[in-house]
């Protein structure tokens, strides 16, 4: 027991570092069981080369990974799962290596939160939250089944922004991952920024129709080159424009955020 109150301060500091600092207590107690029934057990054998004190750290650390792992997997993003395969496939988000290794841990998947509410809106991100947790109060205070009112307005409405807060969402998770690479210095913040679309197609559009700022024939004269290049219609190019432009200005936040303020000299 001496020998785990030993290791105390390591513990301490690796919830900490993950934000789970709140579990100390539980998770030394935890160490504790396993290295009296390690004892009990045999499984540890004194050598002179195998200090007791690391054979418990060594339980501890398992133990602190297998807690952070629990405590991090009630903050995944479930907004990352792209579910509607009604649409082109260079109109669904692809993976991006840009979320932390393994489970996200809490502190960045919060934060990816947060930024995508305010870049969503409260209008979008509340309808989407209603559909995303399946059952909502109607107004008579009952809770409806989602196949009860998949043909209602209401419900359609929520699906288009709940497709559009994942878009946002993967924007932000793309753009904070440039923000922490070194690519971002290579290119114009428009560029960057336009890079961060979480789908080919909406890259394109932006790349071709939104940082020019493209409007009129020669807005029109870039629809069907873009079609092309993403195997769809001119008039879905048309119609996503809007869309890229809104998650354009997302990336562009995000990354201006992230830039130092300027002091301006006295």
């Amino acid at each position: 027991m001496t020998a785990v109150d030993d290791i105390s301060q390591f513990v301490r500091s690796r919830l900490a570092r993950a934000g789970c600092q709140r579990e100390l207590e539980d998770v030394l107690q935890d160490i504790r069981i396993a290295v009296w029934s390690g004892v009990q057990r045999g499984r540890y054998q004194p050598l002179p080369s195998v200090r007791f004190g690391a054979w418990v750290q060594g339980i501890a650390n398992h133990i602190c990974a297998a807690h952070i792992a629990k405590a991090s997997a009630h903050y995944a993003v479930p907004l990352f799962t792209e579910e509607d395969d009604a649409h082109p496939a260079c109109d669904r988000p692809q993976e991006a290596e840009a979320e932390p290794a393994g489970i996200a841990d809490r502190e960045w998947a919060l934060n990816v939160l947060k930024l995508t509410r305010m870049c969503a809106g409260e209008e979008a991100w509340g309808s989407a939250m209603f559909l995303l947790l399946h059952d909502y109060d109607d107004n008579d205070r009952t809770t409806t089944d989602v196949t009860a009112r998949a043909d209602t307005p209401a419900y359609r409405r929520a699906q288009r922004d709940l497709r559009f807060v994942r878009q946002v969402a993967v924007t932000v998770r793309n753009a904070l991952a440039l923000v922490e690479s070194e690519s971002r210095m290579h290119d114009a913040m428009a560029v960057s920024a336009s890079k961060c679309l979480p789908t080919e197609l909406h890259r394109a559009i932006a790349a071709t129709i939104v940082v020019p700022q493209l409007s009129g024939s020669e807005r029109l004269a870039a629809l069907p080159v873009i079609a092309a290049k993403t195997n769809v219609t001119p008039r879905y190019v048309a119609v996503q424009t809007g869309r890229a432009r809104a998650l354009y200005q997302a990336a562009l936040r995000v990354i201006r955020m992230s830039e130092p303020v300027q002091v301006m000299p006295q």
